[in-house]
């Protein structure tokens, strides 16, 4: 900042300086001033076009990785799902099994009984 303000104090001073009319010099400067100004406001757009730009870029990969997190978030819920329900599926029949089998010895007790002679 400061080498701007020494290149413009140096452009002042030789303007001020130099042979011209007190007209001429202000017309001068008025010129050179609203082209600064034209180059500076040109610049100022240039980089609010780059920053829309990159926080669009941004905003792009931010939705990326949240849809790419989301599915591996869903990915997981129904393995676990699966897991619980296979392990329900797993403990019915298990209970099944453990009920029919004890269907079958109550079976067979009773037909022990039946059979003994008394």
């Amino acid at each position: 900042m400061s080498f701007l303000k020494g290149v413009l104090a140096g452009l002042a001073i030789g303007y001020l300086t130099a042979p011209r009319s007190g007209k001429e010099t202000r017309d001068k400067l008025t010129q050179r001033v609203n082209d600064l100004q034209d180059q500076w406001d040109e610049g100022v757009a240039q980089v609010k076009s780059q920053i829309d730009s990159l926080v669009g870029n941004a905003e792009n990969k931010v939705d990326q990785y949240a849809n790419r997190a989301e599915k591996k978030v869903d990915h997981y819920k129904n393995e676990v799902q699966s897991g619980y329900n296979k392990e329900r599926a797993k403990n019915a029949y298990n209970n099944k099994v453990d009920d029919v089998a004890d269907a079958a010895k109550s079976g067979i007790n009773n037909a022990e009984d039946a059979l003994k002679i008394s």
